[in-house]
């Protein structure tokens, strides 16, 4: 039975297209292994952009938060408090109404009789899911804890130190990815050769 990268011998395809079709299942061009079988490998991968956009993005922000006197932050920090207030009060509401939903189908399970001793397990298991779901989905401890209000000074701090770190972290995964697309173009190149 031929599988999607020998179904075209039969047509006759050449061993160099047979190459590159195979060479979509490896390396530098897997990222191509779903896309239409016609689709040709390109002679050059590009990095994307993203990481040079968010970096562009930051370095705005730093510079912004950098220029930002205290008194702009002690504003941006209520308007923060009260976000967050309002999305935990959100998420409580959102936990308990799935908490009420769970339980009333908790105590349907459990008064459920069933057909049979064979599908006494199919019970329990119900109940056991039901069980786990309330305890793991509708826990409001975490919204329920006190909020700390920062300073103006406190939250200028913190959020420099977050995008000098996100900052960080988009140069070095640019840094990577131009690497593996340099890696790419050489195996594409090199395969290329060999044909």
């Amino acid at each position: 039975m031929p599988t999607g990268y020998t179904s075209s011998i039969k047509d006759g395809i050449t061993f160099e297209r047979f190459i590159l079709n195979c060479a979509r299942a490896f390396g530098a061009t897997i990222t191509m292994r779903d896309k239409p079988a016609n689709a040709e490998i390109p002679d050059e991968f590009k990095p994307t952009d993203y990481h040079t956009k968010e970096l562009a993005e930051l370095q705005v922000e730093l510079e912004n938060v950098k220029a930002m006197t205290v008194e702009a932050a002690i504003i941006r920090v209520k308007a923060e408090y009260a976000e967050k207030i309002a999305y935990y009060e959100q998420q409580i509401k959102e936990c308990n109404d799935l908490k009420q939903k769970y339980s009333d189908m908790l105590i349907e399970a459990k008064k459920w009789e069933p057909p049979s001793a064979d599908h006494q397990g199919l019970k329990d298991f119900m109940i056991q899911q039901i069980s786990s779901s309330i305890d793991f989905d509708c826990s409001t401890e975490y919204y329920e804890k006190p909020i700390d209000p920062q300073t103006g000074e406190q939250w200028l701090l913190k959020k420099t130190q977050q995008l000098l770190k996100d900052i960080a972290y988009h140069k070095k995964e640019h840094q990577a990815e131009v690497e593996r697309v340099n890696w790419r173009n050489k195996w594409v190149k090199e395969l290329r050769g060999s044909l």
